[in-house]
């Protein structure tokens, strides 16, 4: 009697297939993988020590790109000096439709957006307002439903899926929030300095004055006359607490020293991956409310 062998087709592999997503930068990658979890793969072209202003556009990015079903941005003309010729680099249909790259910025309800005519002579400035939004724990958990529904479009049939996850991310920055208020207010601290406007964010949600750079225009390196000034208004303020974006040099820092008795000077990663152990979104902010607690008066 002969023996009936019957076969088992399996699927093809495509369709078990990850999302192939591509960030700006690591934050958003962070999100991306709260919100997909094992159904998305995503890469960040930006580290978390880069100024994502000033990115090489590499060659190797292109390649990547080439089998990217998505890329996200952060917006507000952050990456456009570069994102845009890796898409076109490419050559990925995907990517240049209209659902293929998606900029978050313009629906987090911007801040410090310019009014009137802007120039070069302005500095770095973005005409669609602070592309920084990566430091404020409840924008982040509305990006995240945001990425969600992007996603969704992506594969429909997983819409519930990203949705839970999303919501559960967002409920965690809500939750956190609280506790990270309450222990910045225990600090005291109602003013800091910074070098670039990346903490602007942060600090209107915190209710923290940072209105003294470093800079003395958004993109200018630190001048003589520039420290001198803010030296000047660190005295009569009184502000004691100095955050230096490790994107930048600290060269300015033994001046500060010098000249104001008592004030501390922290370097802090504002992205994701940004230090040693800073691998999520919530780690991150973590990481700065430390600061001020450092700098306790």
């Amino acid at each position: 009697m002969k023996k009936l062998i019957i076969i088992f087709c399996c699927l093809p592999t495509f369709c078990f297939a990850k999302i192939q997503v591509a960030t700006t930068t690591t934050d958003l990658a962070s999100i991306v993988r709260e919100v997909g979890l094992d159904k998305v793969e995503v890469f960040s072209i930006a580290k978390g020590t880069q100024d994502p202003h000033d990115i090489p556009a590499k060659p190797s990015f292109m390649v990547k790109l080439r089998s990217t079903d998505l890329v996200i941005a952060q917006g507000a003309e952050l990456e456009s000096a570069w994102i845009n010729p890796l898409i076109q680099g490419s050559r990925n249909p995907k990517l240049m439709a209209k659902d293929g790259f998606y900029e978050l910025a313009a629906e987090l309800d911007p801040i410090e957006v310019p009014k009137g005519n802007i120039s070069r002579a302005d500095g770095d400035i973005h005409p669609g307002g602070n592309p920084h939004f990566q430091l404020d724990p409840m924008r982040l958990g509305k990006a995240a439903l945001l990425i969600a529904d992007r996603l969704s479009s992506i594969s429909p049939g997983d819409k519930d899926f990203f949705l839970k996850n999303a919501q559960k991310f967002q409920t965690l920055m809500n939750d956190k929030l609280k506790n990270w208020k309450d222990r910045i207010k225990k600090t005291g601290i109602t003013e800091a300095v910074t070098y670039h406007k990346t903490f602007s964010y942060f600090c209107d949600r915190f209710e923290i004055k940072c209105d003294v750079q470093l800079e003395p225009k958004p993109g200018i390196p630190p001048t003589p006359s520039h420290t001198l000034s803010v030296v000047n208004q660190m005295k009569k303020r009184n502000i004691k607490l100095v955050l230096i974006e490790n994107l930048y040099e600290d060269s300015v820092a033994p001046k500060l020293k010098q000249e104001v008795p008592n004030i501390l000077i922290d370097v802090v990663p504002v992205s994701v991956e940004g230090e040693p152990g800073i691998s999520t979104n919530e780690k991150l902010i973590e990481r700065l409310v430390m600061a001020f607690e450092k700098g306790k008066k």
